[in-house]
């Protein structure tokens, strides 16, 4: 059956008990979304697509993009996701087949070159607003630009509310047979793979459903998706990783999902503070920085209770062990009962891979350089291999590769890619990490980070910068090479507060233990100091990119 059908099963066995959805204060019942779902089914099948074709979706996570995502699958159309953050230029190569689009209007100047090509021929402006409650509706409708957007290309562009009065008295069929091995969605990397471009990730029916039959086994234990319970989704729509685990798992076992469209730390704090949900994900740095807003309303004299938490997920991007064990200890003084859980999944997969999570208490291991991500998923093999391919043992770095049923069906117009990371029913991950004897994995990062000594030798650059975190008086670092001539090597450093030495007298300390560590030939050419915290894009990632072009700053510079 398609994802479409399967979930709706699953949205009505709850009667209409829990609500679906909660966006800025208005309540969507199960009904209501059910309702909506079938609603832009119509009018994708009214605009005259049919199944086997492609639609584009560009936009944060608001309601009419579920809507539409699962309404598309319903008719058998295949919804293609960008990612938010690719630049212009790569986004002309992901329009794909679509001649229609959807995009939100807050984002459209990004897309706008793509969808100026004739390939489109309907492009639907979609508003942030328009599924907020009264009277937050009535304040936030006149800050939209989507008048300016319909009367330029009054035959090209349409609003949400134009293309249903359109398009949306179709009456035939809406619902399509499912194709095997079809992708019935296009998600998208978030920048880490392939040396930071973003991949196109083509997801079968069959494959996101067999993630289902995953989660279903792995919820037997402590029931982390808990009917009545709350999930809380601020990732946008390509993040399929975040998509299954906030937003499809939790609608399909009876728990409301809080939508928001600002996919910032700030909002995340706030929110995760305000909406009390039990099940959140969000990367390392994002709980870093809630938990430091936490450590400032402690020392305020307020200590806020966490004892809503049931699902709390790192993924995406980890954070460092001493961060995690800091973020533990506070989350179990302000009242929670389980640790944060980390975790670990891929487009590829469509989510889960593994999962360290322990319904009852707060017994993790913090004694690497890696943070566990534990046991693998019920449902998915996880293996470590050498470059010739060859399995390593317990405690021997290597490539992560995965075997599930919930596998891609490959790259979008990228067979080179599908063929050389999908091989005999594995996915080669491009990721190193290491197996323990308990069968816990830990990560390290991607294969892809290195550089190359001029002797020849390979050094991954989170290894550098955790031999920089050994240092009592550095709390966070990054080492990248600059996009300018040579690449030089630079370190970016978050010191601890308080510490009793010169800023000068830490830097020339970490320049002996990297002239010590570094092979012969290989430094660090600068080094810069930030503040508090590295600095993340949307989905919460450390910024590589930008620290990568980053030319100004650095303590030399300063001295």
């Amino acid at each position: 059956m398609t994802l479409w059908k399967f979930m709706e099963r699953g949205i009505l066995l709850d009667n209409n008990r829990h609500d679906a959805l909660v966006y800025f204060g208005r309540r969507i019942s199960r009904q209501t979304f059910v309702e909506q779902v079938h609603l832009w089914a119509g009018v994708i099948k009214g605009m005259g697509l049919k199944a086997g074709d492609e639609l584009l979706l560009f936009g944060p996570s608001i309601p009419e993009f579920i809507y539409i995502m699962l309404a598309a699958d319903m008719a058998g159309v295949t919804a293609n996701l960008p990612n938010l953050m690719a630049s212009a230029e790569a986004l002309e190569t992901m329009a794909g087949k679509s001649r229609v689009a959807f995009v939100f209007d807050g984002m459209e100047k990004t897309i706008r070159r793509t969808l100026q090509r004739g390939q489109f021929e309907q492009v639907v402006i979609l508003s942030a607003t328009r599924s907020m409650g009264y009277p937050l509706k009535m304040i936030a409708s006149p800050l939209n630009s989507i008048r300016h957007f319909s009367s330029r290309h009054r035959t090209k562009y349409l609003t949400a509310d134009a293309v249903i009065r359109r398009f949306g008295h179709y009456e035939g069929a809406l619902e399509a047979a499912p194709v095997k091995g079809k992708a019935a969605f296009f998600f998208c990397s978030s920048g880490t793979s392939n040396k930071g471009v973003a991949n196109q990730i083509g997801m079968s029916d069959e494959a996101m459903i067999a993630m289902f039959t995953n989660a279903l086994a792995f919820n037997k234990k402590g029931n982390p998706f808990c009917e009545g319970t709350t999930s809380y989704c601020q990732l946008p729509p390509f993040v399929c990783t975040g998509f299954f685990a906030l937003v499809l798992a939790p609608l399909f076992r009876g728990m409301t999902v809080y939508l928001d469209p600002r996919p910032d730390v700030h909002h995340f704090t706030k929110n995760i503070l305000a909406f009390r949900p039990q099940t959140a994900l969000a990367t390392g740095a994002s709980w870093v920085f809630l938990i430091r807003h936490i450590d400032q309303l402690i020392q305020s004299g307020k200590r806020p209770d966490l004892s809503f938490f049931r699902f709390p997920v790192m993924g995406g991007e980890g954070c460092t062990p001493q961060a995690l064990r800091h973020i533990n200890e506070v989350m179990q003084a302000c009242g929670s009962t389980v640790a944060l859980t980390s975790g670990y999944g891929l487009s590829e997969t469509f989510s889960v891979c593994t999962v360290d999570y322990d319904p009852t208490g707060f017994d993790k291991d913090y004694s690497r350089h890696a943070v566990c991500v534990g046991t693998p998923f019920p449902g998915v093999t996880v293996g470590i291999f050498d470059e010739n391919g060859k399995e390593l043992s317990c405690n021997q770095r290597g490539e992560i590769w995965v075997k599930t049923q919930s596998l891609t069906v490959g790259y979008m117009n990228n067979p080179e890619l599908s063929q050389t990371k999908l091989r005999d029913g594995w996915l080669h991950t491009e990721d190193i990490g290491e197996l323990a004897e308990n069968g816990k994995l830990y990560i390290y990062g991607r294969m892809a980070q290195y550089v190359q000594a001029p002797g020849g030798e390979k050094v991954y650059l989170f290894d550098i910068a955790n031999r920089l975190r050994d240092d009592p008086a550095v709390k966070e670092a990054l080492v990248c090479p600059l996009v300018t001539e040579g690449k030089p090597l630079v370190a970016h450093i978050v010191l601890e507060k308080n510490i009793r030495e010169t800023e000068r007298d830490v830097i020339r300390r970490l320049d002996n233990t990297m002239s010590e560590y570094l092979p012969e030939g290989l430094r660090i050419e600068k080094y810069r100091l930030e503040q508090e915290q590295l600095k993340i894009n949307i989905v919460g990632k450390i910024d590589r990119h930008y620290y990568s072009h980053l030319l100004t700053g650095y303590y030399e510079d300063n001295i």
